[in-house]
């Protein structure tokens, strides 16, 4: 608990610092930096931050907990602009994962990055096994990466995963190769 309200503290500092600098940048005369007519610059406020490391809280206990479809039931797929609860491939698929992690002792939240509305991330590392000897040079951690992303004031958690994401899968050809898991929607489209 410690670590997550220094975490917030430092967050706090700075979405304060970026608050300035934003404020900054318009006087400088510098036009490049200025925001052009019509376009939207994204804010997050210390509520945001303060939801985002509570979700990525609850998931990380439920982990901690060996509750993998607890911390399944958490996540979303993010269809363009919109969550839906993940379908039962996905869950399969997340289950699956989550359950080589879960249990596990130490779950640190490396970083939390915010961009705009559906493009942000939340690194947790995962301590696998704890060393014995210094010398052992075994990579004992991994990095899970979650996808916080605000819908109508509303914080959720889906991955950033390319092929459940539609808004990568959409528009990026490379990614149109790789079968996609058929969703319930997509069959009604077909009739």
């Amino acid at each position: 608990m410690k670590k997550i309200l220094s975490f917030l503290l430092v967050a706090a500092g700075m979405v304060l610092v970026g608050q300035s600098l934003t404020s900054c940048s318009s006087c400088s005369g510098n036009k490049e930096q200025q925001e052009q007519p019509g376009e939207q610059k994204m804010v997050f406020t210390k509520q945001d931050t303060i939801r985002i490391l509570e979700l990525v809280d609850q998931f990380t206990m439920r982990l901690r907990e060996g509750d993998t479809k607890g911390a399944v039931e958490m996540i979303k797929f993010l269809n363009v602009d919109h969550v839906e609860d993940l379908n039962a491939m996905t869950v399969k698929r997340q289950s699956s994962a989550l359950m080589q992690v879960a249990g596990k002792k130490d779950y640190d939240l490396n970083r939390i990055v915010l961009r705009d509305l559906y493009d942000n991330e939340a690194i947790i590392d995962i301590t696998l096994f704890e060393k014995e000897d210094e010398n052992d040079k075994r990579p004992n951690k991994t990095s899970f990466y979650l996808r916080p992303v605000r819908i109508d004031g509303t914080w959720y958690l889906t991955t950033k995963d390319n092929i459940s994401d539609t808004r990568n899968y959409e528009h990026n050809p490379a990614l149109q190769q790789i079968p996609r898991p058929e969703r319930p929607e997509d069959a009604k489209d077909k009739k």
